[in-house]
Parts: structure tokens; C-alpha cells; sequence
């Protein structure tokens, strides 16, 4: 099992702040503001982390906070609201995952070379794979996330 290859997370939050709060009403530009705000800082700070099987609590708490940040935005607008609980989720599955990694990892890195410790090394690279699988798609749904934000942040106001 390598341990050793990073996973990084690439979300353009900031790049897309600018153009958001150009077309925006007042309260709606200050809401995409903050979440958008919150997102980005958790992007960066995963971004930050040689994210591996073996960092997987660490990554995980730092998701942990920014799911806390994320949650403690106020906010009025009922579709910005559906946003954040949504990110809320994607952060969560996240850190569980990335948890879950973590605890794998330090299990085989204990196991001994018996049969009983061979065939749960394959259980776990198994389970480290689909985690892997999930955390892409975790990113995945994130992207599309940002999109629909983007797009929603940027409409114009009905007249």
C-alpha cells in the first residue's frame, strides 16, 4: 500500500469572489461573501496537508473546523442556506473519511507478517480505495457545489 502520494483538493473559491459580489444584492453579496469565505478557508488549510492515509486525523481535524466555521455563518438567504448545509455535509463526509483513513493506516502499520495479518491488510487496502473513491468524489460534488453557487451569487435581481 503506498502511503506516500498526496491528495490535494482544488476549489477556486477565491478566484470566483471577485465576480460574485459585482451583480449581487446587498445582503446576498454579503452572504456569498461569507460562505464563500468559509469555504475557501477550508480548501486552503486541506491544501496545506501532505494529505496520506498516515495524516488522515490530522486533515481531519482541520476539516472538523472549518465544518464548525462553516456552520456558524448566519445567514437569511434560504438558497445560500441550502449551500452551506450542503457543504456542511460534503466537509463532514470528508473528515469522516479521512478519520477512518487514518485509523486504517495505523492498524496495518502494526500488523505482523502472519496470514491473519496479510488478509487484513488486503481488507484494509480495500477499504483505504473506497475511501479514496469517496473523498474524490466528495471533491467532485464540492466542485459542482461551487458552480451552483457561483451561478446563483452572480444572477442578477429580478427587477
Amino acid at each position: 500500500m503506498n502511503h506516500s502520494s498526496p491528495h490535494r483538493f482544488h476549489l477556486p473559491l477565491s478566484a470566483i469572489l471577485v465576480l460574485l459580489l459585482a451583480s449581487c444584492t446587498p445582503i446576498k453579496t454579503r452572504e456569498c461573501r461569507r460562505l464563500i469565505q468559509a469555504l475557501d478557508q477550508g480548501t486552503t488549510t486541506l491544501n496545506r496537508l501532505e494529505l496520506t492515509p498516515l495524516t488522515g486525523s490530522q486533515a481531519a481535524d482541520a476539516v472538523e473546523l472549518s465544518v464548525k466555521a462553516i456552520n456558524t455563518i448566519s445567514l437569511t438567504d434560504e438558497t445560500i442556506i441550502s449551500f452551506q448545509t450542503r457543504a456542511v455535509a460534503l466537509y463532514e463526509q470528508i473528515g469522516t473519511t479521512l478519520r477512518e483513513t487514518s485509523g486504517i493506516a495505523t492498524m496495518v502499520s502494526n500488523l505482523q507478517p502472519t496470514p491473519k495479518g496479510l488478509q487484513t491488510r488486503n481488507t484494509a487496502q480495500t477499504q483505504v480505495a473506497k475511501a479514496i473513491a469517496s473523498i474524490k468524489q466528495s471533491t467532485e460534488d464540492a466542485t459542482v457545489l461551487l458552480a451552483e453557487i457561483e451561478e446563483y451569487c452572480l444572477r442578477q435581481p429580478e427587477p
